[in-house]
Order: C-alpha cells, then sequence, then structure tokens
C-alpha cells in the first residue's frame, strides 16, 4: 500500500473512532466499507477486527467507571458458546444475506418504535444469549455494533453507560474472533503496517472523542445514537439488496 493510502487511511480510522465514541457506534460500519475500497472483503474482516478491538477497549478503559458489569459478564458467557458455532459453520454458509435482514429488522424497530410500543429492555441475564449471537455473526459479517446496539436503546441507561457497556461487550465479540482467523490461516504479520496505522488512528480519535461525548447532552446523544443506527440499517439494506 502507497503512502498517500496508509495516510488517508489514518484520517479515517481517527474520524470514525471519534463517531464511535460520540455516537455510541457508527464509525465501524464506515471504516469498514472505506477499507472495502482498497482490500478484499476476506482480508478486511479480521483487519477490522483488530483495529475494532483496539477502539472499544480504549473507550471501555476511559469510561470504565460507567460500564454495567452484569450485563458485561452475561455477555462474556454466551460469546465462546457462538464463536464455536461459528467455526463449525462459517464455510459452509453460502449466503449471509438472512443474518443482514434480521438486523435491519431489529434496527428499524428500535429506531422507528412508536411510543406505545416497548422498549427492547432485556433481562441482564438475557445478555448472554446476545452474546452467542455476537459469537456467531462476528466472524461472518465483521461489524457487529448495529445487531447490538438495538439493545442499548434503552431510558434506564446514561449515555456514558451505553458507550461504556456497548464497547466493553465488542471488545469481548472482536477479541474471540482473532483465534477463529487463526485457525483459518489468516496471517496479520502480512498486513502489520496497514494494522499499525488504523490502530494509531483509532487510538487518537477514541480519545478525542470520549472527550466530546463529555460535553453533549443526554437528549441530543440519543439522538445521534439513533441517528447512526439508521444510517447502519440503510446500509445493509443497500448491501443485501444490491
Amino acid at each position: 500500500m502507497s503512502p498517500l493510502v496508509l495516510t488517508f487511511l489514518f484520517i479515517c480510522g481517527s474520524l470514525t473512532a471519534i463517531i464511535s465514541a460520540v455516537s455510541g457506534m457508527g464509525g465501524g460500519i464506515v471504516l469498514l466499507s472505506i477499507l472495502t475500497l482498497f482490500l478484499d472483503i476476506s482480508v478486511i474482516v479480521p483487519i477490522h477486527g483488530v483495529v475494532q478491538l483496539i477502539s472499544n477497549s480504549t473507550r471501555t478503559w476511559l469510561l470504565r467507571d460507567n460500564v454495567i458489569r452484569k450485563i458485561f459478564l452475561w455477555f462474556c458467557a454466551g460469546v465462546p458458546i457462538g464463536t464455536l458455532i461459528s467455526i463449525k459453520i462459517i464455510k459452509t454458509i453460502q449466503n449471509k444475506d438472512i443474518f443482514l435482514i434480521f438486523i435491519a429488522v431489529l434496527i428499524f424497530y428500535s429506531v422507528f418504535k412508536p411510543k406505545r410500543l416497548p422498549e427492547i429492555k432485556l433481562p441482564y441475564w438475557c445478555f448472554s444469549f446476545v452474546g452467542v449471537c455476537v459469537g456467531i455473526l462476528g466472524p461472518l459479517i465483521g461489524a457487529t455494533g448495529p445487531f447490538i446496539a438495538p439493545f442499548f436503546i434503552r431510558s434506564d441507561f446514561t449515555k456514558e453507560q451505553i458507550v461504556a457497556t456497548k464497547s466493553s461487550v465488542q471488545v469481548v465479540g472482536h477479541l474471540v474472533k482473532l483465534p477463529t482467523f487463526f485457525y483459518l490461516g489468516f496471517n496479520y504479520l502480512e498486513h502489520v503496517n496497514l494494522i499499525a496505522v488504523l490502530t494509531v488512528g483509532a487510538l487518537l480519535g477514541t480519545h478525542l472523542g470520549v472527550k466530546i461525548l463529555g460535553k453533549i447532552q443526554e437528549k441530543s446523544f440519543r439522538y445521534i445514537f439513533k441517528g447512526a443506527l439508521l444510517f447502519a440499517g440503510l446500509r445493509i439494506l443497500y448491501k443485501v439488496l444490491m
């Protein structure tokens, strides 16, 4: 990759990390889309997983006092199960559109839900099942943020709790993907320069984004979060239909 392209991707990595820190999501999807301009999808998903692992880990650490630990622990219990299932089925699945359509429906319900309909307010222990689903979906579709996000659109969480807890569970989701791709024969060392550039960009962007998050009003954050989620849902529909 040329120095010019690496510089461009560094800037993109920084900006998308800011988006994720401020809105709670969206940056990973945007970065994934940008990477498709330069790399094959079989290379993008493993690299994207490493960068998102660093980005989410940084957000989690900076907002660690706001992590809802019961959700994190229940989620952790489910992810390894889903990952084992994914390893077994990843080479046999030909059409992944059904997973994307399900995620899109979940997103649009969360964003456009009339007030008379209930929030998706899961008991904490149910996040173990969310973890199983993320373990399955991670190696298949790459960015699982749009699937996780609807479960955090709830009135009993602050904006810091949403970003911190969502980031913490995504750390687990991205972490368990690494052995999966090692098992499938992906060589991370061949792409170490790109990974390093994107990682540094993600670190800088995350630090700046968390500072911006602290200055945003709670109501404004809800609109930003839903806006980012809607963007992700529309992108998924476009991907399925095109």
